[in-house]
């Protein structure tokens, strides 16, 4: 009967030995969300995204205020060697002469407005219009690139706890199998081999579980780092598990902001060419202004004026030839630039569909065997324990076990990272989008 007993406890130590990894953590657990929200309000990548878009957003405005006349007060003080007239001679009159002065005072307040320019004006707004749609998208990208590492520092974290809850059991179950063996040794019923044998073992487990340390610490500081957070704050908690609630299909990768930004990047350096053209036309501007003229002692005079300018640069030394030239050879290259983007878009959406058939055949595979190898465990346990197994079966075993779970660990990870690389080629990854697919579980 007490044989029996200490074989049930054997068996049930080994089976029962990957209990749920839980450290020294505060009331309540850091969830994907959490994370999620933390990064996007403190992750400088998206902060510069950011500044970028207002920046592209005040060029545009910069374009657009084009469209209206612009203004202008100039003020002048200036000092003459010999006397010089103060106001504009529009006739000679002997008997009221014009005053002269070594010190004149001028002002003008006068406003200008471009009637034509070639188009130039309205294909400079084309093309900070466009610019500003491509920083946008590129502030999509960024987001979608933020989103993804948190998920994957996050995953990593739960994953290399998992990975270290493994190497514990697997040290905790060869602990066990050596103090057995040290048992039967004393009691004469098993040779030092068996002993020295599972002691080797267990130092092996111990060196795993101390690699299983590192790797866990380092993943809690990628996780806090991507976070923005110190590391008190990843590393006192515990990480809620994340399952897959839905599976997403591939779809076509039209929708990728890489593609849209690649796309309005073209637009923009079009219009940049339209406009070094339009440099080749004339411009028409209308000018009014009033100016005041006078001394410093006085004698002020105020005038209006008005006028139409024609202005149409007939030779530059080759300087808009030139500018036209190197215009239309950044649309080629914005061009080329959006057919390999598009390329690359398609690629990875092929490699990240084939990834997670990969990871949903391993992950199936791999449950397959960590409940074969649990059922081996046993059966080797009680054969070593009733006196006609070998010491090497049952160690075998439990390493076999071990792998097997690290291994479903790790693919259980990639199957969810794969669908998340789909999606952020996809051009859908969001924050609504990975809670939707997502489920986590304290």
């Amino acid at each position: 009967m007490i044989k029996n007993r200490r074989s049930r406890g054997v068996i049930a130590f080994i089976l029962g030995a990957f209990p749920a990894f839980r450290p020294a953590v505060s009331a309540q657990a850091l969830s994907l969300a959490e994370s999620l929200d933390a990064a996007l309000a403190t992750h400088p990548t998206l902060a510069s995204a950011a500044s970028r878009m207002l920046a592209a957003e005040a060029m545009g405005d910069a374009a657009r205020a084009s469209r209206l006349p612009a203004a202008a007060l100039t003020a002048n003080l200036v000092r003459f060697q010999e006397p010089m007239v103060v106001a504009p001679l529009h006739s000679l009159n002997l008997s009221n002469p014009p005053l002269f002065d070594r010190t004149l005072v001028q002002g003008q307040i006068g406003a200008q407005y471009t009637l034509f320019d070639g188009g130039a004006r309205a294909w400079r707004i084309r093309g900070a219009d466009a610019t500003w749609e491509s920083t946008r998208a590129g502030r999509g990208s960024a987001e979608m690139a933020v989103l993804e590492q948190v998920v994957v520092a996050y995953l990593g974290s739960t994953t290399a706890r998992t990975l270290l809850e493994a190497a514990r059991a697997q040290v905790a179950a060869l602990d066990a199998e050596h103090a057995r063996a040290q048992r039967h040794f004393g009691a004469g019923s098993a040779a030092e081999l068996e002993v020295l044998r599972a002691d080797a073992v267990r130092q092996e487990a111990r060196a795993a579980e101390a690699s299983s340390v590192a790797r866990a610490e380092q993943a809690e500081r990628g996780l806090a780092q991507v976070m923005g957070v110190d590391l008190a704050s990843v590393s006192g908690r515990e990480l809620e598990a994340v399952a897959l609630r839905a599976a997403s299909s591939p779809t076509a990768g039209a929708s990728s902001p890489a593609v849209l930004q690649a796309d309005r990047a073209v637009a923009a350096a079009e219009a940049r060419l339209a406009e070094e053209r339009a440099a080749r036309l004339p411009s028409v501007q209308l000018g009014a202004g009033l100016q005041d003229f006078g001394t410093i002692d006085g004698g002020h005079v105020v005038e209006w004026r008005t006028g139409v300018e024609l202005s149409w640069p007939m030779f530059t030394g080759g300087a808009r030839s030139a500018s036209v030239r190197r215009a239309a050879a950044e649309v080629e290259a914005a061009r080329a630039e959006l057919n390999a983007i598009r390329m690359q878009v398609d690629q990875e959406v092929d490699a990240a569909a084939t990834a997670v058939l990969e990871a949903d055949a391993r992950t199936q595979a791999l449950g397959a065997a960590v409940a074969q190898w649990e059922e081996v465990a046993r059966i080797e346990a009680l054969a070593l324990d009733a006196g006609s197994g070998e010491q090497r079966d049952l160690l075998r075993a439990q390493a076999g076990l071990f792998e097997a779970r690290a291994g479903h660990a790790v693919a259980r990870q990639d199957a969810i990272l794969a669908r998340v690389r789909v999606a952020r080629a996809e051009g859908v990854l969001s924050r609504d989008w990975i809670l939707a697919t997502m489920e986590s579980r304290p």
